[in-house]
């Protein structure tokens, strides 16, 4: 799925097989969003 705008925010969904691997590629974004100075508004949710 590519990348989408909505209300004027860019939007894209990703799925993980587990919530080990979500969380691991969350940590990684997350530390190259500090290193930037950028601070996204984002969720994580589990569906089964």
């Amino acid at each position: 799925m590519a990348w989408k705008e909505e209300n004027n925010a860019l939007h894209r969904s990703f799925a993980f097989k587990d919530f080990s691997e979500a969380f691991a590629f969350m940590t990684r974004v997350a530390l190259l969003a500090e290193k930037h100075d950028h601070h996204p508004e984002w969720a994580m949710s589990t569906t089964r």
